[in-house]
Order: C-alpha cells, then sequence, then structure tokens
C-alpha cells in the first residue's frame, strides 16, 4: 500500500514539470520586458525614464544692492541651491543653453513684461520643458517683538522679497508665479548694516541668504514635477524629423511617442502670445539618439513637421 505522503510527493513534482514546462513553451513571458507590438525594437517611453530639461535664467537685481554682491551672492546661488533641491530634474545654466535669447537679457513686450512666447520658442529650440525667470526686487531689515511680558525681546530680520516665474516651453503660460517674501534672522549688528542700504551690507549675513534660496528652490520644483514630458520637433524632411532632445533627456532608439500639432497662436493681455495645444496627428518612432539631438521617422500620420510636440504614449 502507498502511503498517502508518497502520493503526495509525486504529484508536487508532476505539478512543478508542468509549471516549468509552461514557462518554457511561453518564452517565459514572465520576464519579457516591453509592449507586444510585434515589433522587437520599439521601447515604450516611459515618463519616470526620461529628464525633464529646465533652463534657470539670469535674474534681475531691482534692489539697492550692487550687483558684484547679488552675482555672487544670488545669481551663483541660485544654481547651486536650485540644482540641490530638484534631484531629477536637470537644471541648465542661461548660459549654457546654447540659445542666445535665453542666455542674454530676456526680451520684453510693449508693456515691459516678459515676453513668454519668444522665450518658450527659445526654450523648445534648445530641447527645455520649462524656464525659470526671476528678479530680486529688495531686502529690508525688520524688527519684530517676540517672548512674554517680563521676557520679551527683540529680533531681527532680513527680508527678501523676490519674484519667480516658471514658463512651460510647450505653451507660454506661467506653470508658476509667486512674490516671495523670505524672512531669515539676523544679528542686530547684520540688521544694523542692512538698515543703512550700503551694497556691500548683505555680505554680513551671505550664508544665511543662500541658504534661503534652497528652501524657495524647493517649492518651485515641486510644480515643475507635477508637468509632463514633452519634447519638439526642430525639422521635417523625407518622412523624418529632427528633435532638439537626445541623450541629455534620456532619449534612446526604439522609442515612440506620440506627435501633436504645434496649435495655434493666441493672444493675451499685455502684448503676450500663447501656443494653444494641438490635437494629435500621428506617432515617431526613435532611430538616432546624440548628446541634444534625436533622429526619428513618421510611423503614422502626414502632419508632423517642424514645431509640433512630442509626448509620452
Amino acid at each position: 500500500m502507498i502511503s498517502n505522503r508518497r502520493v503526495y510527493g509525486v504529484y508536487t513534482t508532476v505539478f512543478l514539470i508542468i509549471v516549468y514546462l509552461s514557462f518554457f513553451v511561453s518564452g517565459c513571458s514572465l520576464f519579457t520586458v516591453g509592449t507586444k507590438s510585434g515589433e522587437k525594437d520599439i521601447l515604450k517611453s516611459s515618463g519616470n525614464s526620461l529628464i525633464k530639461r529646465v533652463a534657470l535664467t539670469k535674474f534681475e537685481n531691482k534692489s539697492f544692492i550692487g550687483q558684484g554682491e547679488f552675482e555672487e551672492i544670488f545669481q551663483n546661488n541660485l544654481f547651486l541651491k536650485f540644482e540641490k533641491a530638484c534631484p531629477g530634474i536637470s537644471l541648465i545654466k542661461a548660459e549654457e543653453t546654447g540659445n542666445i535669447i535665453l542666455s542674454g537679457k530676456l526680451p520684453k513686450t510693449g508693456s515691459s513684461q516678459i515676453d513668454s512666447f519668444k522665450i518658450a520658442e527659445a526654450g523648445r529650440d534648445a530641447g527645455m520643458n520649462a524656464i525659470i525667470t526671476g528678479s530680486l526686487i529688495d531686502i529690508a531689515g525688520v524688527e519684530e517683538r517676540r517672548g512674554f511680558l517680563l521676557f520679551e525681546r527683540s529680533q531681527s530680520f532680513a527680508r527678501i522679497d523676490m519674484i519667480i516665474n516658471v514658463y512651460d516651453a510647450a505653451t507660454g503660460t506661467k506653470i508658476y508665479e509667486e512674490n516671495i517674501k523670505q524672512q531669515i534672522e539676523i544679528a542686530e549688528h547684520e540688521y544694523d548694516a542692512l538698515m543703512g542700504k550700503t551694497p556691500k551690507c548683505v555680505m554680513e549675513f551671505k550664508e544665511k541668504i543662500t541658504g534661503a534660496l534652497f528652501l524657495i528652490g524647493k517649492s518651485i520644483c515641486r510644480e515643475i514635477k507635477k508637468q509632463p514630458w514633452q519634447g519638439f520637433v526642430l525639422s521635417d524632411q523625407g518622412g523624418g524629423i529632427t528633435i532638439s532632445s537626445g541623450e541629455n533627456a534620456g532619449l534612446k532608439t526604439g522609442m515612440v511617442f506620440d506627435a501633436y500639432d504645434a496649435g495655434k497662436i493666441i493672444s493675451g493681455a499685455g502684448g503676450q502670445k500663447f501656443f494653444m495645444p494641438g490635437q494629435k496627428t500621428g506617432t515617431v518612432k526613435i532611430t538616432d539618439v546624440f548628446r541634444d539631438k534625436a533622429e526619428a521617422v513618421i510611423l503614422t500620420g502626414d502632419n508632423i513637421k517642424a514645431g509640433s510636440v512630442l509626448k509620452i504614449r
């Protein structure tokens, strides 16, 4: 008589053999990667694998402090602190964008506002997803009473007043706009120097100022990370297109993207213009990738041309 334990062992062995054979016949489907499209060289693009590139333009100094001090404390440290606050985003210095509009004095409309349409066009050409602009309005001394009754004392602060805007390269609209009033605690002698309003007074507490820039950068990056990755077509010729993003944005050969028409240009207040997103026109597949450019072929559609926008499928 055969024991139950022996019968159970035989059944278990048979079951494992069947499972193993099913994996083998199916081509180990549990371990395959990609889409079942019938084309082995097609990769599904993913927002996690693509890198958003953001241009940090030169901020304006509208405060009383000297331009040299502004450059040392603010302009140089804005990049360092924002970059640290933005893991996963590729922050690009203005002079490294390769675009004369983004690297110079930003264009303005007749109403003296930054021309968002022109910087969006420049951002597209440079392969940027967003453009950060801003200005330092003022640094003011503030005194507040802290504590209770007999323990009340006067505390000195420096209030940094900045305006920061982030523009979407696809539309030219603002995705972030804030008038920031960041208050930092300073010593009495630092407060006295600030109240004297000499151009170099901020050098007394520059480390405290740069520390505040990190917090500002975190706020900006939260908003940028909410935006989807987008690519832009620079030129089209003979069924192929050139894209203003490449290895620097995480593109790989075989990736497939949906293509959208550049859309209509609409006018807004203050002489501003914007891109209104267009309709989907087809799909493209990346064939060659270079450092800052990529080539692609058109898989479907016949209206994919310079100015078209690429999005993750």
